[in-house]
């Protein structure tokens, strides 16, 4: 089950309705400001939830109109509620997921969505943070990209780990073999496929891949 969830984040309108209307996602989960994101994509969630500090009381009416299950939490919580979000995709069987709304310019809420990959990579879920411009993803094994499929011509490979151990890139511009990347250090940066197939082969470490069109 492919699952979406819109969280309040940045989020560019005209391309999140393109994507969404391009990929099939079989339930949907609205993340607190996500609501409004909802409304103005003319989707409705199967599940809403948060504190909803950011919502003027008409979108709070209008996600009332929709009669979909509520989950209301205080502001003064431990979890985002993005986090909140993905738990509940867990606990409702997905085996994929789509995060949009998890960029902007909170930097901090950023970096913290991009963590979230970790724990859906943990219970073997694939999933992806997807703005208008970079689609991310987290690995812990090997992988294969297409040229005919990736989201941007710029891969960029980032350990979220200390260091990721054992390397090796084929059909890179910048090819690999063996290789170790070390957290803070920029080795990985913008590499381009130039084959049809890219395969990133790795040993032990966990993995940012980032798929950029700028």
């Amino acid at each position: 089950m492919h699952i979406l969830i819109i969280t309040g984040g940045g989020i560019d309108i005209p391309f999140t309705d393109s994507y969404i209307k391009e990929h099939k996602f079989d339930k949907t989960i609205a993340a607190d400001k996500g609501v409004q994101y909802a409304i103005r994509l003319g989707i409705v969630p199967d599940l809403i939830l948060g504190d909803f500090d950011s919502l003027d009381q008409e979108m709070q009416i209008k996600m009332r109109e929709w009669n979909v299950p509520i989950q209301t939490f205080p502001p003064e919580k431990d979890y985002t509620d993005t986090h909140l979000a993905m738990e509940e995709a867990i606990a409702m069987g997905a085996d994929e997921m789509t995060l949009i709304g998890a960029t902007g310019t909170r930097l901090d809420h950023t970096w913290a969505n991009i963590g979230l990959l970790e724990i859906a990579m943990k219970h073997g879920i694939q999933a992806w943070i997807v703005d208008k411009h970079n689609r991310i993803s987290m690995w812990n094994n090997n992988l294969e990209l297409r040229k005919s499929e990736i989201f941007g011509e710029f891969i960029s490979l980032i350990p979220y780990t200390e260091k990721v151990t054992g390397i090796t890139l084929t059909g890179f511009y910048y090819p690999l073999c063996d290789a170790e990347l070390t957290l803070g250090i920029s080795l990985g940066i913008s590499n381009e496929l130039v084959d049809e197939i890219g395969t990133i082969e790795m040993k032990t470490g966990e993995l940012i891949v980032i798929e950029s069109r700028d």
